[in-house]
């Protein structure tokens, strides 16, 4: 007997993930539950990742580099960028291992491959509003009052979250693939942060170089993150060329698993 794919739609397939949000949800709290399971400090880990590279970044960074932040001090102006960078960055993490540690799973039902790494992704959002409302804590005492252009926060978040899930749906196919994908993918996600204004002001270097910056997708977060917590003005050419690179991102992430998708479970 030969089975054919006759091919589903686009529509059918967003359908069809659809159907399977119960599934989503338990995959995000299962992980949730799983990284604080017995821990000490347990949700406080969403509070100590940003902040103590920020106390780091402050000591060093500002005392050699002294950049401009338009008034804001540097430790705000560093937390501001670590923040959506360390749910970027933990998110893709965890989502490129999915595929991998999931093999049993994978190998025993049939259920929408991506939602795996989704899952992971959408298990740090929690994290990331933790950590923003510490960050508010310290804006407010600062004399940063609350502003309606907060409410662009969550806009901001769906942004980062689709960046997140591009890359980490490529990562986790490639890892199933090679799996020596786990041992480059640290080092380059620490390059990829001092490739995207996290712990430095855009505008400290060439307004050449900032075109090239903004094709990173992380650059757009990072910069409209601060642009409403601080009240500074939104770059929108540059946040543009950051959501097209996101989008093109995210295209390619899925083209790859739609190749790597057929014979996934064998392959992992």
């Amino acid at each position: 007997m030969i089975i054919e794919s006759s091919g589903i739609s686009l529509v059918e397939r967003v359908k069809e993930y659809r159907r399977y949000g119960t599934l989503f949800l338990f995959l995000a709290i299962r992980d949730i539950r799983l990284r604080y399971r017995q821990t000490f400090l347990g949700l406080l880990w969403s509070v100590l990742q940003p902040l103590v590279p920020m106390v780091i970044f402050t000591l060093v960074f500002s005392r050699l580099l002294r950049p401009e932040t338009d008034g804001v001090p540097y430790y705000l102006f560093a937390l501001g960028g670590l923040t959506p960078w360390m749910f970027f960055a933990n998110s893709i993490n965890a989502a490129g291992a999915t595929f991998v540690q999931n093999a049993n799973l994978l190998n025993k039902v049939y259920f929408p491959r991506a939602i795996m790494p989704a899952a992971a992704i959408a298990a740090y959002v929690l994290d990331w509003l933790i950590a923003t409302i510490i960050l508010s804590i310290f804006l407010t005492r600062a004399g940063y009052s609350p502003s309606l252009v907060w409410l662009c926060l969550p806009l901001i978040i769906v942004f980062a979250a689709i960046v997140a899930v591009g890359v980490g749906v490529a990562v986790a196919s490639l890892s199933a693939v090679y799996r020596d994908v786990k041992h480059a993918l640290p080092f380059v996600v620490q390059v990829w942060m001092y490739a995207t204004p996290v712990v430095y002001p855009i505008k400290l270097v060439s307004k050449r170089l900032q075109w090239v910056l903004a094709m990173n997708p992380m650059t757009g977060v990072v910069e409209a993150t601060r642009a409403c917590l601080f009240g500074l003005g939104v770059d929108w050419p540059l946040l543009s060329i950051s959501m097209a690179s996101a989008l093109l991102i995210l295209a390619a992430a899925t083209a790859l698993f739609h190749k790597v998708e057929a014979d996934l479970a064998e392959r992992v």
